[in-house]
C-alpha cells in the first residue's frame, strides 16, 4: 500500500487558519458576537468540504439518516456538516474534531443555534478517543480520513464503532500519483497526507476492515471542476473578501485553493464518495 506520511502539525495547511475568521463573515452580514444563527445562515461558511450541504444530503439519503439515529462524524471542522444532518433529519451527532481551537468555535456556533441536543462536540484525537462496540447507526466523514496517521486502525474503529449493518459514507482524497521531489515537501505542508493511499488499496483497506462497500462515485473530475470554479469565483470577489478578512487572510486562502486546483490538474490526486455497511 503506498501511503504518504508526515508529522508536521494540520496547521500547516493553509485552511486551517484562525477558525475565528467565521465570525467576520458572520458580522458583515450583520449577526453579531452573540446573536441567535440559523444553520441556513451558518451553511454559507461553515462547509470545509465540495459542495455544501448537497453532498451532505447525498450522505443522508446513502444512509437513509432518520430521527433519533446516531451518527458519528470524524473531522467535524465548524461543526457545518453535523449541525446541517441534526437539522434536517432529527438525528443525533457526535462531531469528534482534533484542532482544540476549530472545536471550541464550533461549539459556541451550535450554542447559538436552536439544536439543543442535537449536536455533541468532542475535542480528540480520533485514534484515542474511547468509544463503546456498536454506539454508532451512521459514521460520517468529509475530506478528513486522509490526514488521520495508522490507516488500518483507524478503519478498524470505524467498524467497531458502528452495529452490525450500519453504515459508513465518506468523501476523501486519493492519490493517483507521487509528486515530484521539488514538490514533495510543499504537497505535504499544504495537504497534510497522512494516509493519503491509491484507488485500489482504498478500497483493500476498507474490505479488510469489514465493510462491504455499496456505492463507490469517482469524483475526481466532478472536483477537478469545482476547484477551479472554485478559486476563479474567490479571486473575483477579492475586494469583497479582503474588506472583511485583510490582504494576508485572502492571500492565505487563495494559496490553498491554487494549490488544490493545481493537484487535481496535474493528476496528482482523486477523490472518492463511498457508502459501505459495515459486514455482519
Amino acid at each position: 500500500m503506498r501511503m504518504l506520511v508526515l508529522d508536521n502539525d494540520i496547521k500547516s495547511m493553509q485552511l486551517y487558519p484562525r477558525p475565528e475568521r467565521i465570525y467576520s463573515d458572520l458580522e458583515a452580514l450583520g449577526y453579531g458576537h452573540d446573536a441567535p444563527l440559523s444553520v441556513e445562515v451558518l451553511s454559507q461558511f461553515d462547509q470545509l468540504h465540495y459542495h455544501g450541504i448537497e453532498a451532505l444530503d447525498v450522505a443522508i439519503s446513502a444512509c437513509k439518516i432518520k430521527a433519533r439515529d446516531r451518527v458519528l462524524e470524524v473531522g467535524s471542522g465548524w461543526g457545518g456538516c453535523a449541525r446541517h444532518i441534526a437539522n434536517a433529519t432529527g438525528a443525533t451527532i457526535t462531531a469528534v474534531e482534533l484542532q482544540a481551537d476549530y472545536d471550541r468555535v464550533a461549539r459556541k456556533l451550535t450554542a447559538r443555534t436552536n439544536l439543543g441536543g442535537g449536536v455533541e462536540h468532542v475535542n480528540a484525537d480520533f485514534l484515542q478517543l474511547e468509544i463503546e462496540t456498536g454506539t454508532f447507526d451512521h459514521a460520517v466523514s468529509w475530506l478528513a480520513l486522509f490526514h488521520i496517521p495508522r490507516r488500518s486502525e483507524y478503519l478498524d474503529k470505524l467498524h467497531r464503532s458502528l452495529r452490525p449493518g450500519g453504515k459508513l459514507f465518506v468523501e476523501d482524497l486519493y492519490l493517483i500519483k507521487d509528486p515530484d521531489s521539488d514538490e514533495l515537501e510543499d504537497f505535504k505542508q499544504h495537504l497534510f497526507p497522512n494516509s493519503l493511499v491509491r484507488r485500489k488499496s482504498y478500497f483493500a483497506s476498507l474490505e479488510n476492515a469489514g465493510f462491504d462497500v455499496s456505492v463507490a462515485d469517482d469524483m475526481t473530475n466532478d472536483w477537478l471542476e469545482f476547484t477551479f470554479d472554485r478559486l476563479k469565483k474567490f479571486r473575483d470577489s477579492r475586494e469583497q473578501y479582503v474588506s472583511v478578512h485583510g490582504v494576508e487572510g485572502y492571500e492565505i486562502i487563495e494559496t490553498f485553493y491554487t494549490k488544490m486546483a493545481g493537484y487535481f490538474s496535474r493528476g496528482l490526486v482523486g477523490g472518492l464518495r463511498i457508502a459501505a455497511n459495515r459486514r455482519l
